[in-house]
């Protein structure tokens, strides 16, 4: 036995570290390692690290949070007014952020839309975190200060005569190295946030603003520059979100962008490539140890979408997503991380219309609303692509590979069910 193994050994027995041999695989002790989360990324290595409360002086007031189970969070959009479940149901959630669309043909615009839910939400539960979508690259119809947008402002493709440069074809771009655009886009969440019920901004499609194809040159600085403009002349106590972080977009994974950032959102992580989720792991584990918020989306799993898609009953479809095998792994993945200031939406869309029978609302899910507890530690790496931790009243295993997640409850005295 080496110097090493012993090493290992003693940290093992030091920390309690249980070495299970079960049917999905048999785990030598000396394969067991703690993970040292972010050791890929180093945060702002740009300049330096830098605390947005300590650089512009408007503290930021994060949702409470706590260990008793999953922290739930929900995005969510209606082009009509949400009827009275469904603002229960948002209710239920620590933070709701309204999406693009939401509520402009009932009250003429998207801003009066999202102002009336967030009213609507806070009247249930005043707790909740509210934020207003805002997009940093794509021009969406609906808004009441489209009034005041010129089409000038948008960004031109000299690849094709000087033709609009459009997202699939039919959006147009934002430029934000023009200055009066740059003003009129940061003006538009500073109207937002100045109301009560609104507690922060959620800005979208930050990896498209940072693209290094885009005909504009240089525009990952420009947005750069708007982001930080914004942050400077954002109101103490809101909360500023962005769909920021993705592994392999850029060397640091977008983590720059939490120099004016309280956090951020993750889609589209799931990967055919376990390396690359083992470094989006790192990446929000990082974010999280920096005091950034982490806002995870995930999908079910391994489950049948044609057997999903013709349940006519949405109950029945809660029922079907919500089985273990089919929300394990996602859910196990979150908890590989999980640390103060995390959340979690378990979903199969965004679109809140009765006709498309969306399953948003993450109470309704045993694994997400049963009893967590504080963890023992940080996540092991068991050997190979296989991942583990502990908490007070749950045990996570998940595979990388397989993409399978087991998650086997514990009672109170921390025993297994």
């Amino acid at each position: 036995m080496n110097l090493s193994t012993v090493a290992l050994l003693c940290w093992i027995f030091s920390n309690n570290v249980t070495i299970e041999a079960n049917s999905e695989s048999v785990i030598a002790a000396e394969s067991a390692v703690p993970v040292v989360a972010g050791s890929e990324f180093v945060t702002f290595k740009e300049g330096g690290e830098t605390n947005v409360t300590d650089d512009f002086g408007n503290k930021s007031i994060y949702p409470e949070w706590s260990w008793d189970n999953v922290r739930k969070w929900v995005a969510i959009r209606r082009d009509v007014q949400f009827d009275r479940d469904q603002i229960a149901a948002l209710a239920a959630q620590d933070i709701v952020m309204i999406e693009k669309t939401t509520g402009w043909k009932t009250y003429g615009s998207v801003e009066v839309g999202t102002l009336e839910t967030a009213k609507a939400i806070k009247r249930v539960n005043p707790h909740v975190t509210v934020l207003f979508y805002l997009n940093s690259m794509v021009h969406y119809g609906g808004y009441l200060a489209n009034e005041n947008f010129k089409n000038e402002w948008s960004m031109r493709n000299p690849r094709r005569g000087g033709d609009y440069y459009k997202w699939r074809g039919k959006y147009l771009s934002y430029d934000h190295t023009n200055l009066e655009f740059r003003e009129w886009w940061i003006q538009r969440a500073l109207d937002m946030v100045a109301h009560d019920e609104i507690d922060g901004i959620f800005i979208d499609a930050i990896v498209k603003a940072v693209l290094t194809n885009l005909p504009v040159k240089n525009h990952d600085k420009a947005y750069f520059a708007t982001a930080t403009e914004l942050r400077e002349r954002f109101p103490e106590g809101k909360l500023l979100i962005g769909n920021a972080l993705r592994v392999g977009r850029t060397s640091d994974g977008n983590l720059k962008h939490l120099k004016y950032l309280d956090g951020s959102y993750l889609e589209n992580w799931q990967s055919p490539k376990p390396w690359q989720m083992k470094k989006t792991l790192e990446l929000m584990s990082t974010a999280l140890k920096q005091g950034r918020m982490i806002m995870l989306t995930a999908e079910p799993n391994h489950h049948d979408e044609g057997e999903l898609n013709r349940l006519t009953s949405l109950d029945d479809r809660y029922k079907y997503v919500g089985r273990p095998r089919f929300i394990g792994f996602t859910l196990g993945f979150f908890l590989l991380i999980v640390e103060p200031n995390a959340y979690f939406s378990y979903r199969t869309g965004v679109d809140a219309r009765p006709k498309v029978k969306c399953v948003f609302d993450n109470t309704r899910f045993e694994a997400i609303t049963r009893k967590l507890g504080k963890p023992a530690g940080e996540m092991v790496q068991e050997g190979g692509h296989v991942f583990s931790r502990e908490f007070e009243y749950l045990k996570v295993r998940v595979n990388l590979v397989t993409m399978e997640g087991v998650l086997t409850v514990k009672d109170d005295k921390g025993e297994e069910l």
